[in-house]
């Protein structure tokens, strides 16, 4: 019995993981730039269109600034978008690391990039 369990346990992990796999990631090639102002540049690639949100979000996760909440198409093209530094109420952003996050309404997806931006005491302060 015991010998049983532990194989339908091994078969349903392994259609699950399939499963997953099939749907491929949310997003790749995400990276940062930094650019004059200080502006942040962000870009990804998505492999499918999707109403996605775009969210720069602090260490907790917690959402503090979305750069854009619109259809995007998937494809080789990437989606690059400005950040400011600044919270979604116009105040400059603290000092710590930021993540993007992207959400796929469609898909029913979310994703926190493991690359960041880490905006230092004063910095934003050079405009």
């Amino acid at each position: 019995m015991t010998v049983a369990l532990l194989l339908a346990g091994t078969a349903t992990a392994i259609v699950v993981t399939q499963h997953l796999r099939d749907q491929g990631p949310v997003a790749s090639s995400i990276y940062w730039k930094i650019r004059p102002g200080p502006r942040y540049r962000v870009c990804f690639l998505t492999s499918r269109d999707d109403q996605v949100r775009v969210s720069v979000v602090d260490f907790s996760d917690r959402p503090i600034r979305i750069l854009a909440d619109s259809e995007l198409q998937g494809g080789d093209d990437p989606h690059c978008f400005d950040w400011d530094g600044k919270t979604s109420s116009g105040q400059p952003a603290p000092p710590g690391p930021y993540h993007l996050q992207l959400s796929l309404e469609r898909n029913d997806r979310t994703a926190v990039s493991g690359e960041h931006v880490t905006i230092r005491t004063g910095e934003l302060n050079r405009e």
